[in-house]
């Protein structure tokens, strides 16, 4: 009796140690995926700095074409100060050009009017010549004078001819003076011209110089614009990169939190699980010892039972129609407990039973679902009527019985595994009464 209760102590624990040592592994494995979120959010923030160091250089790049920049547009506003001004003495000049194109047309008139003149003169000028040849000969002016038949008339004739070489002399006279004044007009036409000429000149070569130094400085404000441009354009992109990767290290952040706080309540939960290995442990023992003088007086029987059930055979039914579904011992019993895989505290609905072998329907009845399920594994419930039903847990597979089959108490109906959420091999065995789970050990007497 004590080597079987030992057997049963060492059982459990190596299914503990199994437990916990998959559990430690789960640890680690958890442990290598921080130390790689860790070295990605390293990584990332090392990108960053760099990133951000890339922006501060391309905004002080901004910062100092943005000064030239702003110096080249001062350097084109005083230009342009220079171009209006200019442009108020080109006006000005124009003006004044103007007014010297209209002194020289209104003097070419003055000239074309003098000229005119000078050519009436020339021409009344050859009249008077020939005549003054004719009668300016001795023999005409002898006969003149001798035609005279009296002193007076020889007095005017004298005057005639006096007045006439004077007139010729005065026509004389004025025509050199028109013709100096021709002359005189006409360099003054030419000095004009000169004047306005050379006043153009100046002018266009001002003006030219000065939209020159404007577009000087417009293509260099325009390269600085291009640069500026493209600068920022350059620290646009290390900003979204910058932002891409704070959006990338916020979430690896999340996801280091979350692996520590996975591997704290891992931890946490492992502590709990020892803890209730070694409450389960010392529990065991006390029931082993509370029970051993009791299954002393009927191991012979529960040998028996063994080697019965071993061999397909069915128990009797007791006076209630029920009997025990497996032969083993009870590993947890009937209410709350920590669950051994969650490691929350909650509802123990059944009571589990470990070792191995048959399964038995505790009482008669239909069975109502045989299939498979991730938290009850492969397992089978039976109508057993009068609201009580019964269920049987984590069986291999190949089960027994079908929906709808009848059984009678103590048949085989499939045999003791691990399947579903289970520790180890063990039948975990409820009973239900109008829909609600009750203590099995209520109905049938396991302990």
């Amino acid at each position: 009796m004590k080597k079987k209760t030992m057997f049963s102590m060492l059982s459990s624990t190596a299914i503990f140690l199994s437990l916990f040592s998959a559990n430690t592994q789960s640890v680690d494995a958890e442990s290598q995926t921080l130390n790689d979120l860790q070295r990605q959010q390293q990584e990332l923030n090392q990108q960053s700095n760099q990133l951000q160091n890339n922006i501060q250089e391309a905004e002080q790049e901004m910062n100092t074409l943005d000064s030239e920049r702003t110096q080249l547009q001062n350097e084109v506003a005083e230009i342009q100060k220079n171009i209006d001004s200019v442009l108020k003495e080109i006006k000005a000049q124009e003006e004044e050009i103007a007014r010297l194109e209209e002194e020289i047309k209104q003097l070419n008139v003055e000239i074309a009017i003098l000229k005119d003149k000078i050519e009436k003169r020339n021409v009344a000028l050859a009249k008077q010549a020939r005549g003054v040849q004719t009668a300016g000969s001795p023999s005409n002016i002898i006969d003149i004078v001798l035609s005279a038949e009296t002193l007076t008339e020889l007095i005017g004739k004298m005057e005639v001819i006096n007045l006439l070489i004077q007139n010729n002399n005065n026509i004389m006279e004025a025509q050199i003076a028109d013709q100096q004044l021709v002359e005189q007009k006409a360099q003054a036409v030419e000095a004009t011209k000169d004047e306005a000429d050379q006043v153009k000149l100046a002018m266009e070569v001002n003006r030219n110089n000065l939209v020159a130094q404007r577009r000087e400085l417009d293509n260099k404000v325009q390269i600085i614009t291009e640069k500026f441009d493209l600068t920022t354009e350059e620290r646009n992109g290390f900003i979204n990169q910058r932002n891409s990767v704070a959006q990338q290290t916020e979430r690896i952040d999340k996801l280091v939190k979350e692996e520590k706080g996975r591997i704290a309540a891992e931890k946490a939960r492992l502590a709990a699980e020892a803890k209730a290995r070694a409450a389960e442990k010392a529990r065991l023992a006390a029931e082993a010892k509370a029970r051993a003088e009791e299954k002393r007086r009927a191991e012979e029987a529960r040998q028996k039972e063994v080697t019965t059930a071993s061999a397909s055979s069915s128990p009797a039914p007791s006076s209630s129609g029920w009997v025990k579904p497996s032969n083993g011992y009870v590993t947890s019993t009937f209410g709350m407990r920590t669950h051994p895989i969650t490691g929350r505290r909650r509802l123990h609905g059944g009571i589990d039973i470990g070792g191995g072998g048959s399964i038995r329907a505790a009482k008669s009845g239909v069975v109502e679902i045989a299939t498979y399920s991730p938290s009850y594994g492969y397992y089978v419930r039976i109508d057993h009527g009068g609201g009580m039903k019964s269920l049987y847990a984590h069986m291999t597979s190949g089960l027994q019985v079908s929906p709808g089959q009848s059984v009678s108490a103590g048949q085989n109906i499939g045999t003791m595994g691990t399947t579903g959420s289970s520790t180890g091999i063990h039948l975990h065995f409820e009973i239900f009464q109008n829909g609600t789970r009750v203590n099995p050990n209520n109905i049938i007497r396991f302990y």
